[in-house]
């Protein structure tokens, strides 16, 4: 079934600072943090389900005063009207920082406990249950714990609070895939929606696949010639290529640490060097991280 949705939204650029709005900021976990918590999932195998918060935004007030004009296609006359904005409306500035606040206080109410390496990650030590984690990802929640009522009775207090949508075990969490295999003990990340846009932006998806990021013995060097006329199309590959390699990609972290290297002044040999890296990224765009009780970490190096 398709799902159409509409939003209205502010236009944040006539926003001023200080003014108008002063933080902004979002709860946005690190990805060690995320990636930790699968990988203990994995081993301790944990029931791990997702959670989404429908309009989140709106569960917050919003902390200035500002007035809104509605947009055209509205009911004649109220077009030409100004309201107050009483909720944190999509698209100010504040609006995320106040949402923020909102699930912290609402889990801090039945005793989760905000940690303090990554204050998106929460403990709620359930008193029947055992450990219950919560971690949110501005309106999507992940509850891992080993005990299913302990995770069922978290997603009961969200949605006392919350108009909420579970979405039961994870499957897709902020892009990424997610595949459990309870009975081995092993869970899978993988981002292959990511190569695949990235193919697309630069038109390679029907280019030739790689089989490595990069050739053996291929030497990348400044020479000061050919270079590129336009710097940040190289600049914008590299960094997606650097998001990919420190997220779900380690495989092509040392392909892409070379690359880094020549930001400044990329030349054209530099692009066809990263492009190669994509169309490896197209050949293995489905290959992820794996966690696992019975997989040990395996690390390979040139004899330097």
């Amino acid at each position: 079934m398709t799902r159409y949705k509409a939003r209205l939204v502010a236009q944040s650029f006539n926003q001023v600072p200080g003014r108008d709005f002063d933080e902004t900021w979002a709860p946005i976990p690190s990805s060690a943090t995320t990636n930790a918590l699968f990988a203990v999932a994995a081993v301790k195998d944990w029931e791990v389900h997702h959670v989404d918060v429908k309009t989140a935004f709106l569960n917050a007030k919003i902390d200035k005063e500002m007035y809104l004009k509605l947009p055209d296609g509205t009911e004649p006359g109220e077009a030409d009207e100004v309201f107050r904005l009483n909720l944190a409306l999509y698209r100010t500035k504040q609006a995320g920082r106040l949402w923020g606040i909102k699930p912290d206080k609402e889990l801090k109410s039945p005793g989760a406990v905000r940690s303090k390496v990554d204050p998106c990650l929460y403990t709620w030590s359930h008193p029947v249950h055992g450990q219950v984690y919560i971690l949110v990802h501005v309106d999507d929640l992940i509850v891992a714990g080993k005990s299913l009522d302990g995770v069922q009775a978290v997603k009961n207090s969200l949605s006392a609070t919350f108009d909420v949508r579970d979405m039961g075990e994870v499957k897709d969490f902020i892009g990424m895939k997610v595949m459990q295999d309870r009975a081995a003990k092993m869970l899978t990340l993988s981002n292959p929606g990511h190569a695949i846009e990235l193919l697309e932006a630069f038109v390679m998806s029907n280019s030739t696949p790689n089989k490595t990021p990069m050739v053996s013995g291929a030497k990348v060097a400044k020479t000061g010639e050919n270079l590129l006329p336009d710097g940040n199309r190289y600049a914008e590959l590299v960094g997606s290529l650097l998001y990919f390699s420190t997220t779900k990609r380690p495989d092509i972290s040392s392909a892409v640490g070379v690359l880094s290297r020549y930001m400044a002044c990329p030349e054209e040999d530099h692009m066809s060097a990263a492009k190669g890296v994509l169309r490896y990224g197209r050949r293995a765009k489905r290959l992820g991280v794996a966690y696992g009780a019975d997989k040990p970490l395996q690390g390979y190096v040139d004899a330097d």
